[in-house]
């Protein structure tokens, strides 16, 4: 209903909403946040692709969203959140 961007929708993998939870609701708060803009408006986002990998990098404070764009079925597969030093590991 209120999505923009042709309905692009994201996916979080266990191990991500494993970690998610865990995190303070705060930090919580913040991810879920800016994983809802990744849909309305991703390009407001500090987003990178990775060298030397598949996935792309959301930056959110000390924490690091890794994901795959998955064009065909319109959806951000989430794969990994983490802390900076630990999420590229």
């Amino acid at each position: 209903m209120g999505k923009t961007l042709a309905d692009w929708d994201y996916i979080v993998l266990k191990p991500a909403q494993r970690y998610l939870e865990r995190m303070q609701l705060a930090d919580q708060k913040r991810i879920i946040n800016a994983l809802d803009t990744l849909i309305t408006a991703p390009t407001t986002l500090d987003v990178k692709p990775l060298k030397g990998r598949s996935e792309m990098r959301l930056r959110v404070g000390k924490y690091r969203i890794l994901f795959v764009e998955d064009a065909e079925n319109k959806a951000y597969i989430v794969t990994t959140i983490g802390s900076r030093g630990d999420v590229y590991k």
